[in-house]
């Protein structure tokens, strides 16, 4: 499967599908004729070996709520595999579009082949070597199922970490498409008459993070009062200099067939509102905490101030502390060693799941701030293993609405993604999650 721009999913390597009535086995056909890189034909077997890898104990698979459903992948013919579902899961098409859901060879890594040293797949592009923290070199697989594509004969990824030299290089041609422009160079980049640019929202949305352990931001009014001090419209300006859209309810955004619209905070900061939520809380006077911002992430830095003023605005005093990447994720992020810190989804987001299990969910890696809510997981299950998705819809819709009640985590803006490419490329059009799969479809006019 892939996903359009609007990260809806249709059948890519698969020429077809079929979802049995109870929606607890889909059929796959194949595409004939697809060929891995290496020449080896791409059946069901493989399929079949792709997914019992990434459902293995020890896979360490990063995305296993992804496939934790699947009781079995059985080959039908070399061209058609079953997967058979323990629960209804409506997100599994999409999850069969993500990118850790890519077939792989079972002939070539059973012989021992290692797929981290050289990746071998079947898509538009092969790889051809890796220069440590310089560039990915790739050139073009000729033997693409979809005829004529990509057009270009090679590409090179370029790993640029200096945002200021990214932005330079993508000015003086050195570069000829970046989905990653620094919010603060924009301006300069969208005034370039040889580039062209494109501002698109997509999944890329910040929150902050009460430890839901900690007093006083057990209580749930103290965490709606943080969330109500916030001024989303100052940290828009002034930290993303004006490229993201304040969150003022649940997390999934309008541009996805979740989205709840809820206006729980206003855009600009509620002081009153906050100041009542924190005398009810037993807090008239305010507290003070701590803050702790990874000073690896320069929009988080930028957003720290920010922050810490809104909040001092309502009594509560911040002390911010700053850390590094690594050092972040084994002393902070990891342990739960923090009173508020921040965080923000780098990974494609597209179906609703996406946007709120991870977050919301009791126990779940990502859910540092230790929020547990029996009601939200089971409506997170509801929506999750929907018949249908008006049924999925309305469950996300109850489950945002107590997710601004139990203030978990607070919403805080959600960024666009930013292109830039040079004007002689043609034809590229961007998706939501920021994958970048319709290269394939582009090409440059002489």
């Amino acid at each position: 499967m892939a996903l359009d721009p609007d990260a809806n999913p249709y059948p890519e390597l698969a020429e077809s599908f079929e979802m049995s009535p109870d929606g607890l086995e889909y059929k796959f056909k194949l595409r004939p004729g697809i060929t891995f890189h290496n020449g080896d034909e791409l059946t069901a077997e493989d399929v079949k070996f792709s997914f019992d890898r990434l459902r293995a104990k020890d896979s360490g698979y990063s995305y296993g709520a992804q496939v934790e459903s699947i009781a079995s992948v059985d080959v039908i013919d070399p061209q058609t595999v079953s997967f058979k579902l323990s629960k209804r899961t409506g997100p599994f098409l999409t999850y069969m579009a993500f990118p850790g859901s890519s077939i792989v060879p079972k002939k070539l890594v059973e012989s021992g082949h290692d797929l981290n040293e050289k990746p071998v797949g079947s898509g538009p592009f092969k790889f051809v070597s890796y220069e440590p923290r310089s560039a990915i070199k790739f050139e073009r697989n000729p033997n693409y199922f979809q005829a004529g594509k990509p057009y270009f004969e090679t590409m090179e990824y370029r790993i640029i970490s200096d945002v200021t030299a990214l932005t330079d290089a993508v000015m003086s041609g050195e570069v000829n498409f970046s989905n990653e422009i620094p919010p603060k160079d924009w301006a300069t980049v969208s005034s370039n008459p040889e580039l062209v640019t494109q501002a698109v929202e997509g999944s890329r949305y910040y929150w902050l993070l009460p430890n839901n352990q900690n007093k006083p931001l057990d209580n749930p009014k103290v965490r709606q009062a943080i969330g109500l001090a916030l001024d989303r419209k100052a940290l828009v300006t002034g930290a993303f200099f004006g490229q993201a859209t304040p969150i003022v309810g649940g997390v999934i955004p309008k541009w996805n067939w979740g989205y709840a619209d809820i206006a729980f905070f206003k855009e600009g900061a509620d002081v009153e509102g906050a100041k009542k939520l924190l005398a009810e809380a037993g807090f008239p006077d305010g507290f003070e905490t701590s803050m702790t911002m990874a000073s690896s992430f320069p929009a988080m830095m930028a957003m720290a101030p920010i922050i810490q003023a809104n909040l001092a605005a309502v009594g509560i005093k911040a002390n911010i502390g700053t850390m590094e990447i690594p050092r972040y994720w084994d002393e902070v992020w990891g342990p739960s060693k923090f009173d508020i810190t921040t965080m923000y989804w780098v990974s494609p987001l597209a179906d609703p799941d996406d946007f709120v299990t991870n977050n919301y969910k009791c126990g779940m890696a990502i859910n540092v701030q230790k929020s547990c809510s029996p009601e939200m997981d089971a409506l997170l299950d509801q929506a999750k293993e929907g018949a249908t998705q008006d049924e999925r819809k309305a469950a996300y819709k109850k489950m945002q609405e107590l997710s601004m009640q139990e203030m978990g985590i607070v919403p805080l803006v959600n960024s666009y993604i930013l292109i830039a490419h040079t004007s002689k490329l043609q034809g590229f059009q961007p998706l939501r999650t920021g994958f970048l799969k319709t290269l394939k479809d582009s090409w440059f006019d002489a």
